[in-house]
This record gives C-alpha cells, structure tokens and sequence, in this order.
C-alpha cells in the first residue's frame, strides 16, 4: 500500500515538472522576458533623495522601455543636452508620461516638434521636457524647485492629464522589493518572472487603490491641502457634476481640489519670486461619448484653479474632438496617451500661445 502511493506521489510531481517544463519552454518561445524589462525601469528609474519626488529619471539610462527607446541626458530628462549659454532662453515642460512621451519616439514628443518649429522660426528658444511617468502635479512642482530653476525658465508648462489629481505614481515598496529579484539566477526562470510579476501587478493595483481611499488620501496628504470653502457655490457646482468614471471621478471630492489647489499655489509663489510665466495645458481623455465629451466639468476646475493662482490655461479638448479621439490613440485601449497626431496638436497649440505671449527677448 506504501509503494503504491509513494507511485502515485512520484507520477504527481514527474508530471508536474512535465508542466512546468512546458510552461518554460513555450514562454520562451513566445518570446516572454519580463526580466528583461524590470531590469530597464530599474535602470531608468530610481529612488530619489527627495522625499516629495519619491523616484526620478537615472541621468545617463538609456534602452528600450515604456514603449519606446529611451535616453535620458546627463541632467536626468528626456532630450538633448541643454545649453551651456548662460543667456538662452528656456520653456520647462512639466507632466507625466504624456509630457515624457511614453509609447513615442522622441521625435514624436509635443516638446521635440514645438522646437523644430521654433528654430523653424528664428526663435532662439530652447525646451526642456521635465516629464516623468506617474508624476502628480506638486512632484513636478517639487521638480522644477530642485532640478529647474537653475535654467531660469522664461516660461513654464504644465502638461495637465486628468489622473493628476490622483495617486498614480510608481510605487517605490515595489521597486526596492523587485530590485534582489532582478539579478537573481532564479529569476532567469521565464515562469519565475511570470509569477513574481503577476504577484507585484496585483500588489501594485492593490497599492494604488489603498493610496486612493478618500481616508487614507487625507491622512498622507492633509498638510498639502488646501480649503475649499462653502461658500464657492461655482466650483463646488462643479465638484457635483464630475462624471463618477476613473480619473474624474476624484474631482468630486474637497481634498482632491485642495491639493491641486495646493500644488499651483506653490508654482504662482515660484513664479513669482523668479519671474516667469506659467501655463496649464489640459489634456483630454481620449474618450467619446457620441460626439460629447463627459469630462468637461473637471477641465473647468481646472482651469478655475489655474486662474485663481494666476495661470493662463490651454484646453485642448475641442482640438482633439474635431481630430476624433479614436485617431489621437497609441493603442486602442488607451485613453491617456495621445500618439503623434495628438502631440501635433499640442505643440501647434504651444507655439500659438507663445507667439501670443513670449515675445522674442534680444
């Protein structure tokens, strides 16, 4: 009776290592190699020194990851170079991955083509693309501060996407639990990968969920919240009238807008002391709802609040409807990341705006 189930329990395991065998095999040929790719964000990605950015962009990273091939400069941003003039004027591009450009070439990238346009034109202009996937607007704040201001910007963009509002940031607990696996001999395992990332994916969501809990929001964020008072009947209107769909979803709640509130006040302070310009450029979800779009109210209060703390502000969202949000996609299912048309749209937008109000300096 022994011999028979230590049998079966030897059959068990033979075809369990069958499977897995197989498993390893057609994940190989399949061409799966997430190592491959958790390798190259954490070569481009790293914790940062500064508690309010929590990770920055690896000066000098360079490789294929995000979508597209990424090289990012001595100085820790996507782009040539700057200029060693001490007299060249400068526009600092703020944002997250749409200002970086993930899924896009370089030369696809609102920033790249607003200065080809530029040169085009005699404008000695140059343009810094700040942009860093899952940057929420007081980390490109914070940005500016610590990596910017010595540029001395003679303008200043933020690139505003609906889910800045919200936690969607990289999470620095997943990098640095990911980091021992990366160079680990087990995890050359194709199968290994698959369930160590299936298993961070699903910890990252839960994460982000977690940091998104109105309770728990507040509680990491009440001293980077600002009041939204009773009595601003226009704006609370709004809060009201938030479409309950993610990103705008949030707009509906007081300390979401406060933080936001929070997060420009303290870019009007920077732009006053050092004497530049700022624009908010509003970028839509690249959604349609039968030629309507159900997101206008969260541009507004954007717009409000840019305007409160000085701002002038570009929409974006008739432009892109008139071009058709299907045509502005990099994928099909991605209603955030606009592709080169979008991008086109945006430095036409920039360069128009710029015309209108930088005039050219000697």
């Amino acid at each position: 009776m022994r011999g028979h189930y230590l049998k079966k329990i030897g059959l068990s395991a033979a075809s369990l290592l069958v499977t897995l065998i197989a498993l390893e095999i057609a994940l190989r040929l399949g061409g799966y190699n997430s190592l491959k790719d958790w390798r190259m964000r954490d070569f481009a990605l790293r914790p940062s020194v500064y508690p309010e950015l929590k990770y920055e962009l690896t000066p000098g990273a360079s490789g294929r990851v995000w979508g597209t091939d990424l090289k990012i400069n001595s100085q820790g941003f996507r782009g040539p170079e700057p200029s060693s003039n001490p007299s060249t004027h400068r526009v600092i591009v703020l944002g997250d991955s749409i200002a970086f450009g993930n899924n896009l070439p370089l030369e696809d990238t609102f920033s790249f083509l607003l200065q080809q346009r530029l040169v085009s034109q005699g404008r000695g202009l140059e343009i810094l693309n700040f942009g860093v996937g899952g940057y929420d607007t007081l980390q490109e704040v914070s940005l500016l501060e610590i990596r910017g201001l010595k540029y001395h910007p003679d303008l200043v963009v933020v690139t505003y996407c609906l889910n800045d509002i919200s936690i969607a940031s990289a999470n620095p607990e997943s990098m640095q639990r990911m980091q021992p696996l990366l160079y680990s001999f087990l995890y050359e395992s194709r199968l290994a990968q698959l369930i160590s990332s299936s298993i961070e994916t699903i910890r990252t969501k839960n994460w982000l969920k977690h940091m998104n809990e109105p309770e728990v929001f507040h509680r990491e964020y009440e001293n980077q919240i600002d009041p939204i008072g009773d009595e601003e009947s226009e704006l609370l209107d709004l809060m009201n009238q938030s479409p309950k769909w993610p990103s705008a979803t949030w707009y509906g709640e007081r300390d979401r807008v406060g933080r936001l509130r929070f997060g420009f006040r303290r870019l009007a302070r920077i732009s006053k002391e050092k004497g530049f310009p700022v624009v908010i450029m509003i970028v839509p979800l690249l959604v349609d709802n039968g030629g309507a779009y159900s997101h206008r109210a969260a541009h507004r209060i954007v717009e409000m609040e840019a305007r409160r703390a000085g701002f002038d502000t570009i929409d974006l969202t008739d432009k892109f409807m008139r071009a058709g949000m299907g045509n502005l996609k990099t994928s099909l299912g991605d209603v955030i990341h606009p592709n080169r048309a979008g991008h086109t749209l945006m430095a036409d937008s920039l360069s128009a705006f710029i015309d209108e109000h930088l005039k050219p300096k000697p």
